[in-house]
């Protein structure tokens, strides 16, 4: 009886010993996946929003439920960040073959003053004929930066080309259930890398 006593104790303590490791191991395996990503990892439900198209068709984010989606908040007059992003996305979907059907940009005018619709027509379909440029009153767009916690300011150069806007260049990539995964800052902006990710959450 004793001896049953004694088994019986030790078989519980290394199965309480056992599921120590178990949750241990998970945690560690959980925090390794989640790192391993290319871009910073970001949990936040993306807010839908609702603005005007390069066409002039009103577009809502809930319209890509289902897509992963690329958001990035820029100008048609910037004179680098931009236009090298979306020059590094089209290549990232491009990297995607087959799935590319399911992923879907869109570049958020902080510009609306000068950015029209036949401006961002022009301008993202240059990079990519399925990119979206939005665009909307200038409360509109506030708004939707506000709630992406997007900053963007107008600096007056004093030049003859106008104004520059600073802003966020960071890119949010949205996963097919509308959550903000992941976010590219201009450090991470590897076509093949950012491609991966994409691969994962899809």
């Amino acid at each position: 009886m004793k001896k049953k006593k004694v088994l019986i104790a030790s078989i519980t303590t290394l199965s309480i010993v056992l599921i120590i490791w178990a949750v241990i191991l998970y945690q560690v395996f959980a925090i390794k996946s989640k790192s391993s990503y290319y871009g910073s990892t970001y949990d936040m439900r993306a807010p839908d929003f609702t603005l005007t198209s390069q066409d002039g068709a009103k577009v809502k984010l809930a319209d890509f439920k289902g897509k992963a989606v690329f958001i990035f908040f820029g100008y048609t007059h910037c004179p680098d960040i931009c236009p090298v992003t979306l020059a590094n996305l089209n290549n990232a979907v491009n990297e995607l073959g087959d799935d590319k059907n399911r992923v879907q940009v869109l570049f958020v005018t902080v510009d609306p003053e000068r950015d029209t619709q036949a401006e961002l027509k022009k301008y993202v379909t240059y990079f990519n004929k399925d990119f979206i440029g939005l665009t909307g009153t200038p409360d509109e767009i506030k708004d939707v930066a506000d709630s992406y916690h997007v900053f963007y300011l107008k600096e007056d150069t004093g030049s003859e080309s106008g104004y520059l806007m600073g802003h966020t260049s960071s890119v949010y990539l949205i996963n097919p259930d509308g959550r903000i995964v992941l976010r590219y800052p201009q450090s991470k902006m590897d076509p093949k890398e950012i491609a991966k990710d994409v691969k994962r959450i899809l």
